[in-house]
């Protein structure tokens, strides 16, 4: 028996699902159920009830800018309007899970799993996407970077919904690559997202599996923006070829039994080379 006590709640509005996950402390909010329902299902959570968000249209709105409801699904990412404005979530979308799981799955449930492997916490980090939370005590908008503390932890404060996510539209050159066994259907041994902001001159990671939480690194970033000719777009080889040193020496990847550190070390560094250099129209073998 899953619970013990099952308590459910149907909110319409974000104020009624603040005021339902109030009166039932230890409920869960859940959405798509594709975090929820197998941390239940194998044990490594429990909940006195649930607080469903399904019911509640706002939450599943996109509005150009870009502002993207909490539980718009992986599957909504993919469409072209989300694609034109954030080419690198929409990539990063299309490799989670199958098409059922992506039909379910939604951006504020990977987002709250605070897990440094979930495809779409890179692509958050690169593009300095902000969050909007609410709460009885009204509405707050943080930074996503800094939001995951720890493996499954995030800077929730009791009682929170998260209800959108803010994503900055960059002009220039963005990506998203992963490697697992299969590049579907299967949580990345590690990943990484490249965003170039050509209108600030800037280049932004965001790294996967790096470290414990999804991992930015200001001197990699720094390296790479150095490396591009901003009056061309391209990218020294010399100048992706340093900001992969950087990005070895500057991760702390776990070790399991899908990849060894070493091995994870190696491969970001791969990516972010090959990024950098697509990024500037270059061969990237």
């Amino acid at each position: 028996m899953l619970l013990a006590a099952p308590r459910f709640a149907l909110p319409e509005t974000v104020a009624e699902a603040v005021a339902a996950l109030a009166e039932r402390p230890g409920a869960v909010l859940v959405a798509g159920g594709t975090e929820v329902l197998p941390d239940l299902l194998w044990r490594r959570r429990s909940a006195a009830g649930f607080v469903s968000l399904r019911r509640i249209p706002g939450l599943r709105t996109v509005v150009p800018g870009l502002t993207l409801g909490s539980g718009v699904t992986a599957a909504r990412l993919q469409r072209p309007d989300v694609a034109a404005a954030a080419p690198a979530l929409a990539r990063s979308a299309a490799s989670l899970g199958t098409p059922q799981v992506r039909a379910e799955a939604t951006l504020g449930g990977n987002v709250v799993s605070a897990l440094p492997y979930r495809n779409l916490l890179p692509v958050l980090l690169a593009l300095d996407a902000t969050l909007v939370l609410a709460s009885a005590a009204g509405e707050r908008e943080v930074p996503f970077d800094g939001f995951v503390l720890a493996p499954g932890q995030a800077a929730l404060r009791p009682g929170e919904v998260l209800t959108a996510v803010r994503v900055p539209v960059r002009t220039g050159f963005q990506d998203y690559v992963k490697v697992g066994r299969r590049n579907a259907q299967y949580v990345a041994t590690v990943s990484a997202a490249v965003v170039v902001d050509t209108a600030e001159r800037r280049v932004r990671f965001g790294f996967g599996n790096a470290a414990a939480t999804p991992l930015r690194l200001d001197e990699a970033d720094r390296a790479a923006t150095a490396a591009v000719d901003w009056s061309t777009g391209a990218v020294t080889l010399d100048g992706a070829e340093a900001v992969a040193e950087l990005v070895r020496r500057g991760v702390d990847p776990p070790e399991d039994d899908a990849a060894t550190a070493a091995y994870r070390r190696h491969a970001l560094g791969v990516l972010a080379r090959r990024l950098l250099l697509r990024a500037g129209g270059a061969d990237d073998r």
